[in-house]
C-alpha cells in the first residue's frame, strides 16, 4: 500500500508559511525520514505535479527536492511501474534505499488523496498561505490525475558500461553501470539535475599491493561528491598540521586511520604507507575524472549544475594543496616576482621602453541605482555591478547587459556571477544568465546584502548589516546564522576554513565554515572598522572609535592575539601585509604618512609623503608599496622606506580614495583625471578623464579601463595602441 501522509501541527499552530513533516510511506514503512519540517505550500505541490506529470505521459523523469531535509525524491517512469530513489545531500551523501518499483496508478491515486486532502484543508486553516502560482498548479496536477494513465512507447535503451582505473597510486577508479541508458535519455529530455546522474556503478580504491583496499556500491556520482567532501576535510586537518585524521571513506565502512606526522594509514586491521596530500589529491582527482567522463558520454551533462558544483569543488580543493610561495625576505629569486591580481596577466609585449598608451572610449551604460553605494567587480562571465537594492552584469566588449537582479529587501552578489534576492517574505538564488531562480526560500523580511562571498559550496552574506547567513549554494538551504549581541554593523570575510565576523561592538567572531559553530571570540578595547585581513595563517584587522585606532593581529585558527598596536595616525588606510611586514597610510599632524611594521608589531620606519591630505590606498608593487590619494597622487616606496618616483595630485579630491589597479604591468592611479603609470620609473603613460564623481575603477587582463561614477554611469575605455622607444 502506498500512501503521502503530511503531518497535522501546521493546523493546530498556525505559522506563515506553514512547515510540517511530510512522508511517503510504502507498506507502512516511511522512505522519506527526516522530512519533518518542510514547506508544506511548496512541497506538496511539486510533489502532486511530478506524479501527475509521470501519470499524464509527458515525462519519463521527475524530481522532487525536500530542501530541509537535503533530500532529493527522483521518479523514473518504466512501462506501467514507477521507479523510486531516494537521495540524501548531506553528510555522507548517498542513497537511503536501492530503488523501488511501485505501481504507477497506485502512486498516482496516493498522490490525488494527498493533493485533495492538503488543498481542502488549507483553504480552510491558512486560504493566504498558498500562493496562486501554487494553488493553480496544483488544481491543473489534480485534474491530470483524474484521467486514465497513458504510458508512453519505451525505447529501447543502449546499455552503457564504462571502467576508469585510477591513474596513480595512491587512486580511485570508478565503474559506471548503466543499463537502462539514465545518462544520456534524462539529459536530452533535460530531466532534472540529480536524476539525470544517479546510475549505478562502483568506486574503489588502490593502493600499492593492495588492489582493492576500499570499495563502495552505488551510483558513483553520490560517492565522489562525500569524498570531495572529506577531502576537503582532509586538507584543513594537514593545513593546521594536525598529528591524527580518521574519516569513514563516503561514509562506509570500515574507518580509515591517518597518521599524518608519519604518512601511514590503518584500515581493518591493516597498516600501510600513505600519506595525507595524496589521499586528498587523489580524492579531487576522483571527481575530475568522473565529471569527465560523464560528459564524454552525454554533452549536455557538462552543464548540469551538481556537475559544475563538482568540478569548481574538485578544481579549488587542488589548488589549495599546492606548495606554499616563499616570501621576498626568504628567496632572492622571488625578489622580481610580481604579486599580480586575478584578472593580471603578463605585462605588453613592447621591443623597448614603453612611452604611451592610448585608449578609446568602448560604450557606456546610464542610470545604474544607487551609484554612490555601488561596487564593481571583474568576473568570468563579464562585467558585475552591485549595489543595496539592485545588481546587474555587462558584456566587457559590447556592454550588452547579460543579467539584472532588483528586490525590495535587498541584494547580493559576487564576481562569479551567483547573487541573491530578497523580499518581505522570500530570498532568491540565482546563478549566472538564467532568468529564474535556481531555488527560493521563506525570508524573515531583513535586509540583505550587498556582500556576497563564495566558499566550499556555501553563499554568505550580511542580514540587517548585522547577522552573518550561510546558504547552501545548491538547494539555498540556511546552514547557519549568528546574531552578535549589541551589534549594528558587521564586517564579513572567509580565511581558508573560518568565517570571520567583526562587530562594531568590540568582538570578532570566528565561524567553522561548515556549521557555523563559533569556533573562538576575540575581545577587543575599540569597535572594528572593516573586515579582517589574511596574512598568512593569521589576520590583521583595523580597530577605531574617534581619533584612537589600532591594529589587533591574531591566529585564525585559534583566534589567540599576537598584539596589538595602538596608532597616532587618523584617516588610516586598510591594513597591507606584504611578505613580512605590514603597511598602513594615514594623516599625522596634517601630513601623509606610511608606517611600516614587522610581523612581531614594532615599528621598522615611517615616512612623510608629502601628497597632500588624506585619505590614502595601498597596493603591493615588486619590492615595495604604492600609496594613492583621493587627490589622484601616488608615490611608490621601498621596502626600506626610499621615495621611488612621486606624482602630484590629478584635479579635484574624490569622495574616497580608490585602490591603485595593476594590470599587464601597468599601474591605474584614480583621480578626477585616471592615469595610466610605468610602476618601475612612474612615467604617465596615458590620461582619461573620470570625473570628480569617480567612485570605482576596474581593469581586466587586456588593460581595458572601467569607470562608474556618482550618477550611476558605467564608462568602459578600449585600449587602443600602445608606443615604446627603440634603442639601438
Amino acid at each position: 500500500m502506498i500512501r503521502f501522509r503530511i503531518g497535522h501541527r501546521w493546523k493546530r499552530e498556525p505559522a506563515d508559511p506553514p512547515h510540517d513533516s511530510v512522508a511517503l510511506e510504502l507498506d507502512g514503512v516511511n522512505l522519506l525520514p527526516g522530512a519533518v519540517e518542510e514547506p508544506l505550500a511548496e512541497t506538496v505541490p511539486e510533489l502532486v505535479e511530478a506524479v501527475a506529470a509521470l501519470h499524464a505521459g509527458g515525462r519519463r523523469l521527475a524530481q522532487v527536492s525536500l530542501t530541509e531535509a537535503h533530500l532529493e525524491l527522483v521518479l523514473r517512469r518504466s512501462g506501467a511501474d514507477i521507479e523510486l530513489q531516494v537521495a540524501s545531500l548531506s553528510r555522507p551523501a548517498r542513497l537511503l534505499r536501492a530503488p523501488l518499483r511501485v505501481d504507477a496508478e497506485e502512486l498516482a491515486e496516493a498522490a490525488r488523496e494527498c493533493g485533495q486532502d492538503f488543498l481542502k484543508e488549507i483553504r480552510r486553516v491558512a486560504p493566504r498561505r498558498l500562493s496562486k502560482t501554487h494553488e493553480q498548479g496544483l488544481e491543473r496536477a489534480l485534474e491530470q490525475l483524474e484521467g486514465a494513465f497513458h504510458p508512453p512507447e519505451e525505447l529501447k535503451p543502449q546499455p552503457f558500461t564504462r571502467r576508469v582505473a585510477p591513474p596513480t597510486l595512491p587512486g580511485f577508479g570508478f565503474a559506471l553501470d548503466d543499463p537502462d541508458d539514465v545518462l544520456r535519455r534524462s539529459a536530452r529530455e533535460k530531466g532534472p539535475a540529480l536524476a539525470s546522474l544517479l546510475c549505478s556503478g562502483e568506486v574503489w580504491l588502490t593502493l600499492p599491493e593492495r588492489p582493492v583496499a576500499w570499495r563502495a556500491l552505488g551510483p558513483p556520482f553520490l560517492t565522489a561528491l562525500e569524498l570531495a567532501r572529506q577531502a576537503a576535510d582532509l586538507a584543513r586537518a594537514v593545513e593546521l598540521g594536525e598529528p591524527r585524521f580518521a574519516f569513514e571513506p563516503a561514509g562506509l565502512r570500515p574507518e580509515l586511520t591517518l597518521d599524518l606526522k608519519a604518512g601511514q594509514a590503518r584500515m581493518g586491521g591493516a597498516t600501510f604507507a600513505l600519506s595525507g596530500e595524496a589521499l586528498a589529491a587523489a580524492m579531487y582527482h576522483l571527481g575530475q575524472a568522473l565529471t569527465v567522463a560523464l560528459s564524454e558520454r552525454e554533452r549536455a551533462l557538462s552543464s548540469n549544475p551538481y556537475v559544475v558544483e563538482l568540478t569548481d569543488r574538485c578544481r579549488e580543493g587542488l589548488s589549495h594543496l599546492r606548495g606554499a610561495v616563499q616570501p621576498p625576505e626568504e628567496s632572492g629569486a622571488a625578489m622580481a616576482r610580481t604579486v599580480t591580481s586575478p584578472g593580471t596577466m603578463r605585462p605588453l609585449k613592447v621591443p623597448g621602453r614603453l612611452r604611451r598608451l592610448r585608449f578609446e572610449n568602448l560604450w557606456e551604460q546610464r542610470k545604474l541605482a544607487d551609484a554612490d553605494q555601488g561596487r564593481l567587480m571583474l568576473g568570468r562571465q563579464g562585467l558585475v555591478y552591485s549595489s543595496p537594492r539592485m545588481a546587474c552584469a555587462f558584456d566587457r566588449k559590447g556592454g550588452k547587459q547579460l543579467w539584472r537582479r532588483a528586490a525590495t529587501h535587498g541584494v547580493a552578489a559576487s564576481m562569479d556571477g551567483y547573487s541573491l534576492g530578497a523580499s518581505a517574505v522570500r530570498i532568491c538564488g540565482f546563478q549566472g544568465k538564467g532568468i529564474g531562480a535556481r531555488w527560493l526560500h521563506d525570508h524573515d523580511g531583513m535586509r540583505i546584502g550587498p556582500v556576497l562571498l563564495r566558499q566550499d559550496g556555501l553563499l554568505l552574506t550580511l542580514s540587517d548589516d548585522r547577522v552573518a547567513l550561510a546558504y547552501n549554494e545548491m538547494t539555498g538551504r540556511e546552514m547557519w546564522r549568528l546574531a552578535p549581541p549589541r551589534t549594528r554593523r558587521s564586517h564579513l570575510g572567509i580565511q581558508a576554513h573560518r568565517a570571520l565576523l567583526a562587530t562594531d561592538s568590540g568582538y570578532l567572531y570566528g565561524l567553522d565554515l561548515a556549521d557555523g559553530q563559533v569556533r573562538f571570540r576575540v575581545s577587543a578595547s575599540l569597535p572594528f572598522l572593516g573586515p579582517p585581513v589574511p596574512w598568512g595563517r593569521r589576520f590583521v584587522a583595523m580597530l577605531g572609535q574617534g581619533s584612537h585606532f589600532a591594529l589587533l593581529l591574531a591566529d585564525a585558527h585559534t583566534g589567540e592575539a599576537a598584539w596589538t598596536y595602538e596608532m597616532s595616525l587618523s584617516l588610516p588606510s586598510a591594513p597591507l601585509p606584504s611578505g613580512k611586514r605590514l603597511y598602513v597610510a594615514g594623516e599625522l599632524e596634517g601630513e601623509g604618512v606610511l608606517l611600516c611594521l614587522d610581523a612581531t608589531g614594532q615599528t621598522r620606519w615611517q615616512r612623510a609623503l608629502h601628497m597632500g591630505p588624506g585619505p590614502f590606498a595601498l597596493a603591493r608593487l615588486p619590492g615595495g608599496v604604492l600609496v594613492t590619494s583621493a587627490l589622484g597622487a601616488a608615490a611608490r616606496l621601498t621596502e626600506e622606506g626610499d621615495v621611488d618616483w612621486r606624482l602630484g595630485a590629478a584635479g579635484e579630491q574624490l569622495s574616497r580614495a580608490l585602490p591603485p589597479v595593476l594590470s599587464r604591468g601597468v599601474v591605474l592611479v584614480a583621480g578626477e583625471r585616471v592615469r595610466a603609470v610605468d610602476p618601475d620609473s612612474g612615467n604617465v603613460l596615458a590620461e582619461v578623464r573620470a570625473g570628480a564623481g569617480l567612485m570605482a575603477l576596474q581593469a581586466d587582463a587586456q588593460l581595458n579601463l572601467y569607470f562608474l561614477d556618482e550618477l550611476g554611469t558605467l564608462s568602459a575605455y578600449k585600449l587602443v595602441s600602445h608606443f615604446a622607444v627603440v634603442e639601438n
